[in-house]
């Protein structure tokens, strides 16, 4: 059997396909979300506050 790469996680900050490139804008509202938050923000959490940002554009 070949070895195949384990499936992308989403929770690992290692992982390179996690990777984000964010503007000065969305990196703000991120920092300002998990400050009042007090926690890391889940994937989908990010995903939601940059489609929200997106959506105000």
């Amino acid at each position: 059997m070949p070895d195949s790469p384990p499936p992308p996680n989403d929770d690992d900050p290692d992982d390179i396909e996690s990777l984000m490139i964010l503007s000065p804008e969305e990196y703000e509202v991120l920092r300002k979300a998990r400050e009042e938050q007090q926690d890391d923000l889940s994937r989908a959490q990010v995903e939601a506050l940059l489609a929200a940002l997106e959506d105000r554009s």
